[in-house]
Formats: structure tokens, sequence, C-alpha cells
């Protein structure tokens, strides 16, 4: 028996995200509607299966679509009507958000009572054993519902900087990562995209290349990956030939004291080695805030595949897919 979801992924990656959907079958999961962050479906799979999907920020259990609403207090009495047969008898919050910003409710008792009335459960802020979501879109649609728990994996402290799981298993999407890869990042960072090519994709072997001495320990703690002290403008250590997926955040020069001469010439030094690196069919998928990518990329010898503007963390960035010419 199908249930009624809605689900939260990385603003810019729809297509990805729609392409991985299409591979369930129908009578698993069925898509009904996709905008730009949000997908409304229905699915036979259990809450547990719907909520390790590693492509999606946060999966909800749909209570009430509202359809276009005009206010946010309007968007509440609505729900107030919604049925709500199913909850827990249990402590919850309301969160109440417009598009990307949490605001408030004038109507929020009112629709905490009607939750109570319903459930018997009562308000709690401090630690609620349920979540209830009520988002108005910024084109607004309005909807309504409860939270899936949030697999560890998710709700990992990340260290400032570090890339969310969910946006690494994106990125691993577009490469079309196979468990017979072997995949590189020559940027590894905390090692989020080689945590997630192991974890998420079971890669056949994972390659890790750090410049930061203090961070190497880090990778080498992380089960089964292949950790290296080096400089992702040389891989002396990486063989011609050997990699069949390159999946990478370099560094944007935002933060890192670098000029912008001084990043341009990493990045190339970085794409000569990656061409020479690279079997034949294979490919860079790369994560950016700099503009600089086509140019140099292309000519190293590279053409973009695919290109996607996105946002990480409120910051514009683009992803892009790239092969040997």
């Amino acid at each position: 028996m199908s249930s009624r979801y809605f689900a939260t992924f990385v603003s810019g990656t729809q297509q990805i995200i729609a392409k991985r959907l299409q591979q369930f079958p129908n009578s698993e999961l069925i898509v009904e509607d996709m905008q730009d962050g949000l997908v409304l479906f229905s699915s036979s799979l259990t809450t547990n299966q719907l909520s390790e999907l590693r492509f999606f920020n946060n999966v909800f259990g749909l209570l009430a679509d509202l359809g276009k609403q005009t206010s946010m207090d309007e968007a509440a009495t609505q729900a107030a009507k919604a049925d709500l047969s199913m909850l827990p008898k249990v402590g919850f919050k309301i969160y109440t958000r417009m598009a990307n910003q949490t605001v408030g409710l004038a109507e929020l008792k009112a629709l905490q009572q009607a939750v109570t009335d319903q459930t018997g459960g009562i308000p709690d802020s401090f630690r609620p054993d349920l979540e209830l979501l009520l988002w108005m879109r910024a084109d607004g649609h309005a909807l309504w519902g409860w939270q899936l728990p949030r697999p560890g994996f998710k709700t990992r402290k990340l260290e400032p900087g570090e890339l969310r799981p969910e946006l690494a298993h994106i990125m691993g999407l577009l490469a079309s990562v196979d468990q017979k890869d072997t995949v590189l990042d020559p940027f590894a960072g905390f090692g989020s995209i080689a945590r997630e090519c192991l974890q998420g994709f079971h890669c056949h072997e994972v390659i890790a290349v750090e410049h930061n001495e203090h961070l190497v320990p880090h990778l080498k703690s992380i089960p089964h990956l292949v950790a290296k002290h080096g400089d992702a403008a040389r891989l002396p250590h990486i063989e011609t030939r050997s990699i069949d997926r390159i999946i990478t955040d370099p560094p944007w020069g935002r933060f890192e004291q670098s000029t912008t001469e001084n990043l341009r010439h990493i990045y190339h030094e970085t794409f000569i080695q990656m061409h020479r690196v690279l079997r034949a069919k294979g490919c860079i998928v790369m994560l950016t805030g700099v503009d600089f990518v086509p140019e140099i990329a292309s000519d190293i010898g590279f053409v973009i595949e695919k290109q996607y503007n996105i946002l990480v963390s409120g910051q514009k960035a683009t992803l892009f897919k790239l092969r040997k010419r």
C-alpha cells in the first residue's frame, strides 16, 4: 500500500534527482510533482527505506497538500482541518517556513490544539518525538507534513567547510559511479566525497589525496580508504590512466589565502594531472565557485558534458561533469 510523501534536495540538481527516481519501479515509487529542491511522490517503501535515501536532505510524510495559499495563517487554518489520525500520541513541535526562512505564525496555538485534539500528543519544544512542518514555498504552494527520522550519516557533525553527504552522493550520481570503479578525490579535505563513494556506492577502490598533512590522519581513519598526503597539482603516486572517476571539491578561493592568479595555476596544473590519470572513458565531477573552469578545462583537453548552477550553504556554485576530448 502506497503513502504520500515530499522530500527536499539540493537546489539546482533536479535533473540528477529525477533521473535517479526514474530507476525505481512504479510499484515502489511514483513521482507526482517535481520542482526545484522539492519532489512530491507516493511510495510503498517503508519509512526507514525512504529516510535512508542518500540524495534527499529531508523526507516528510504528507499530511496535506494545501495547494496555493495567500498567507501562512491561511495555510495553518487549512492544515488544522487535515486528518492527523495516523500520527502517534507523542510530544510534537511544529516548524513553520516561508520559502527558505523560518517565520512566526499567529495561528500556531490553534494548529497545535488541532494536533493535540486529534492525536492526544502535547507540544514539546525541547525534545519532541515528532516534528511537523508547515511550509509555504515562494510560489505560494503550501505543504503540511511530518518529518521522517534522519539516519546517522545525515546527522553527523560536520567540520567547517565539510561537504554534506547528500551533496556528495549527488556528485556520485552525476559521475555514474559504479561498484567496479576506482575513484580519486585529489582535494579530499575531511573526506566527505571519499566516504560517500565507499559507503553510498561501495566502490572498488577510493583514493583520497590531501595537501594538508594535519587532515591525513583523519582520512586514514576512514575504513577501506586509501589516503595519501600529496599535492593535487602533481599526483606522482597515481598511475597514468588508472582512475575511472574523479569527484572533487577544489578550493574556491573565498576562504583560503590565495590570489586569483595562484588559484588559476592550481586548477591548471591539477587539470593536467587529472587528464593524465583518467582512463579514456573516465570523467570528472567537480564542484566549484570559481568561474574559469570552462576555459582551463578546454585548454587541457576536456569538454563539459553537464553543468548545473546550485546553492551550497547559500552560496552560488557550479557542478561540472567533464570528459576527455
